[in-house]
């Protein structure tokens, strides 16, 4: 028994979940492609193999105005709906997302950043002198859209699908969040890989880098191992009806 609590110690000593530290970046590189790939590879939506290919396509010198170009609007066509939906912008609505976005946890760097700018846009809508006649609109399909209306009402439509995810269930929230996340990165990184391919590369920089990558491996591996292998529960097994009483002296 003692042997068996010891290895099960060790197993959990060298057993772990990807962490921040096994991560390296350039201090270069775009703070909001370092907290996407941060977000995605401690939630294990990539892996260190992802992770190397893509820091092979970010060319030097790095642009990292055009990377977060591309980011912010991939962030806006991300299920766009064509079809404009009616979306009640209040206080209330800005204190409902307010509330949600603080209780998203700290391994989400990315979205706690997109959701604070989106909230930062419901905030602005509030104050647009446009919204008083938005709100007539609504009660009213029938009144002419102004221009500045339907720019008004433009710009609801690339928050919707966002506002829509930031008001589920943290759980269903934050698994959307991932999911959309990843489409981001890989929307991204296919077209790093476009310009890297007609790049000649005049030094090595390495933008993004795994931190003893062996290691992690091998901690992945004992995971896997422990995972694999923990013991079956009996079937014949019933638990006792009484415990024995409680000694006081372990001499």
């Amino acid at each position: 028994m003692r042997l068996l609590i010891i290895l099960l110690i060790t197993f959990k000593i060298f057993a772990s979940e990807p962490t921040q530290q096994e991560l390296k970046f350039s201090p270069s590189l775009s703070p909001m492609l370092k907290n996407l790939v941060t977000e995605l590879y401690l939630n294990s939506k990539i892996n260190q193999e992802y992770i190397i290919g893509l820091s092979k396509n970010l060319t030097s010198p790095l642009d990292n105005d055009f990377i977060e170009l591309m980011i912010l609007n991939t962030i806006l066509n991300t299920k766009l709906n064509k079809q404009y939906e009616h979306v009640n912008i209040s206080q209330a609505l800005y204190n409902e997302l307010d509330q949600n976005i603080k209780s998203i946890e700290a391994n989400f760097p990315f979205s706690k950043t997109i959701s604070a700018k989106i909230l930062k846009d419901i905030g602005e809508l509030l104050t647009n002198r446009n919204l008083r006649e938005y709100n007539a609109y609504i009660k009213n399909r029938d009144l002419k859209i102004s221009p500045e209306l339907k720019v008004f009402m433009n710009r609801i439509s690339y928050l919707q699908y966002w506002i829509d995810t930031l008001r589920k269930p943290s759980s269903i929230r934050n698994a959307t969040l991932l999911k959309t996340n990843l489409e981001i990165l890989n929307s991204l990184n296919r077209n790093l890989s476009i310009t890297a391919a007609t790049y000649k590369k005049d030094n090595d920089i390495s933008y993004i880098s795994i931190n003893d990558i062996d290691l992690i491996k091998a901690r992945r591996q004992v995971d896997k191992l422990l995972f694999n292998n923990a013991p079956s529960k009996d079937p014949d097994y019933k638990a006792p009806q009484e415990l024995p009483e409680p000694v006081e002296n372990w001499e």
